[in-house]
């Protein structure tokens, strides 16, 4: 006889933005206008966290990158970060996607407002502004 098997799947509430949400990047820290067209095309910058793997990927306009973050309440890193080295047409999206893959090294913390993240820096600074996208 084969006695009674008993499966418990554990619910873990995962909140965004750390539920594989894809986030639109619209603003850059001292950056007065995110490019967000190259090359005749419509395109965005765009961020997401994978709860599960604790991996951090996305796009700059012309390059991808990936790494890997911690998070601990409204904290966060992210470190080890590793871009492709595309070379772009033009110097403004070059110069964008170096900003935006040199400000995910310095992001301490989050914050979250409806559909707008903020990932900021030691000085509380928003370095990264993103609205959901999906």
């Amino acid at each position: 006889m084969i006695g009674n098997i008993y499966a418990f799947a554990q619910t873990v509430k995962i909140k965004p933005p750390f539920d594989e949400s894809v986030w639109r990047i619209e603003t850059l820290y001292n950056q007065p206008k995110t490019i967000q067209t190259y090359q005749g095309e419509r395109n965005y910058a765009s961020i997401s966290f994978n709860p599960y793997t604790h991996r951090v990927t996305g796009r700059g306009l012309c390059n991808k990158f990936m790494g890997k973050f911690e998070k601990h309440n409204d904290k966060v890193t992210i470190r080890d970060v590793i871009t492709t080295h595309e070379t772009c047409l033009s110097e403004d999206v070059n110069t964008q996607d170096d900003r935006l893959f040199n400000y995910l090294k310095s992001v301490q913390s989050y914050s979250i407002h409806g559909k707008i993240l903020r990932l900021k820096d030691a000085q509380n600074h928003s370095l990264i502004i993103a609205r959901w996208a999906k």
